[in-house]
């Protein structure tokens, strides 16, 4: 079962099947699912059935048709691309889908891999400096059109409070130094830059209950001269229920005030 938000009128509708042609994906949990150019919108991996998954399925919104590419590449195990998994990130720069890490079985994963979705073909990225450790539950998102910026997770043994940021045309890894009151360890939370910031919200870590806190973290951005800090922001109003490995966007039905 799928359902739309209708972003103006601010609610959701139930879809109906006229809306969905093709073979749409199994159902899943722990997937990735970004929009494309506007126009696609692609889902990757996941688990299902007591099993990890490798699959893509693009979902064409123009001629609401569900559809599976023929992707290419040379991955593990004479597959196209990565392995299967899930609880891993995915960011989307211009027409490129970035994979970073997630788990396979008992296994916490580091590895990097973009498909470009123009000709559907997988390719595992040799990033090099400051390598994150392999984790799951991260979250990530997109700085301009390079980089990408990356924040906590779980890797097997302690919640995660480290931010990474990755240069897609150098490939090297750069590991921040953040300064003042930051964010309690946490994994299954939303990243999302808005204009030169980023929020995360929510998730779940070893300070208790599933999480319901916003931050801002500034100079991240090429043009800020100023040194990486958290900020924690105050919701007016109601605010969203504390939630664990949801996603966010700057479109989505809560809209925040960014001034602390």
């Amino acid at each position: 079962m799928m359902q739309q938000l209708q972003p103006t009128r601010m609610h959701w509708a139930r879809a109906v099947p006229s809306d969905f042609g093709g073979q749409a994906p199994a159902p899943r949990s722990g997937h990735t699912a970004v929009a494309i150019g506007g126009s696609k919108v692609v889902v990757f991996g996941g688990f299902a059935d007591k099993r990890f998954l490798a699959d893509i399925a693009v979902y064409d919104v123009e001629n609401r048709l569900w559809y599976t590419p023929e992707c290419s590449g040379s991955g593990p195990d004479g597959q196209p691309g990565p392995s299967p998994r899930a609880f891993h990130v995915a960011v989307v720069i211009d027409c490129n889908m970035f994979i970073f890490g997630g788990r396979s079985g008992g296994k916490r994963l580091g590895d990097f891999w973009m498909l470009d979705t123009d000709i559907w073909q997988w390719s595992e990225m040799t990033g090099f400096g400051d390598l994150p450790s392999p984790r799951e539950f991260a979250a990530a998102s997109a700085i301009g059109n390079r980089k990408i910026v990356m924040y906590g997770g779980w890797d097997g043994k302690k919640w995660l409070s480290d931010v990474y940021v990755m240069d897609t045309m150098s490939l090297e890894w750069t590991e921040l130094a953040v300064t003042g009151s930051a964010p309690p360890p946490r994994c299954g939370h939303s990243a999302t830059m808005i204009e030169k910031r980023l929020l995360i919200f929510g998730g779940r870590g070893g300070t208790g209950p599933i999480m319901g806190d916003l931050w801002a973290l500034k100079g991240i951005t090429e043009e800020d001269n100023e040194t990486p800090g958290w900020t924690q922001l105050k919701l007016p109003g109601q605010s969203p229920s504390a939630r664990c490995g949801h996603s966010v966007t700057s479109g989505g039905p809560y809209v925040c005030n960014l001034k602390p």
